[in-house]
């Protein structure tokens, strides 16, 4: 079996389609700590600094849309790692579910401290995280913080596990030929 540029072309799309709420918020989420200078530069990654890094590539190496690192790390690094869940559907309004977004913020104790504030660098991220996204509406709807958890992870990185809450749509709609529809009840073209 070939594999086309059309084929690439319809994974490409997956970022944008309208269904899956687990890509689309994480989309965004990458894009907003992208974009938040203050993040990436508490992040502290020396090497891309020095490069004169694109803010781009601090994606995949600090800023990870799943919660996993190597055990082994040859530099200091410094991550935030983030999940989307979501909870059981409401028995009594099934038009809504609960999303969870779950950042996982580790430092290594190495460059714990950030030296220009004195403060604890995960506690600094934590809190320029909470102040991006705690009451905003990004996503559709308020979201707001509901956890937040130090602890240690091995002996090496200091960790915030912080959990925000939304009441979001339940999956109302489905693209079918490029147009997305109400899919509650049988399919209806929007708009």
């Amino acid at each position: 079996m070939e594999w086309t540029n059309e084929d690439r072309a319809k994974l490409l799309s997956m970022k944008e389609t309208v269904d899956s709420d687990d890509i689309k918020v994480k989309e965004g989420i990458k894009k907003i700590l992208l974009e938040n200078r203050y993040i990436i530069h508490v992040l502290n990654n020396k090497e891309l600094e020095e490069a004169d890094a694109e803010i781009d590539e601090y994606f995949g190496v600090n800023i990870l849309p799943y919660y996993i690192i190597q055990p082994t790390q040859h530099n200091v690094q410094n991550f935030i790692c983030y999940e989307v869940a979501y909870d059981e559907v409401n028995k009594y309004n099934t038009a809504v579910k609960t999303l969870r977004i779950i950042f996982y913020i580790l430092c290594e104790h190495k460059n714990l401290i950030d030296k220009e504030t004195g403060m604890a660098r995960h506690d600094l991220l934590a809190a320029l995280i909470q102040d991006q996204f705690n009451f905003s509406n990004d996503f559709g709807a308020k979201i707001h913080l509901i956890s937040d958890v130090p602890t240690v992870v091995d002996n090496d990185y200091a960790c915030r596990t912080m959990i925000f809450k939304q009441i979001a749509d339940n999956n109302l709609v489905k693209t079918k030929d490029g147009i997305p529809r109400f899919a509650n009840k049988g399919v209806h073209k929007i708009g």
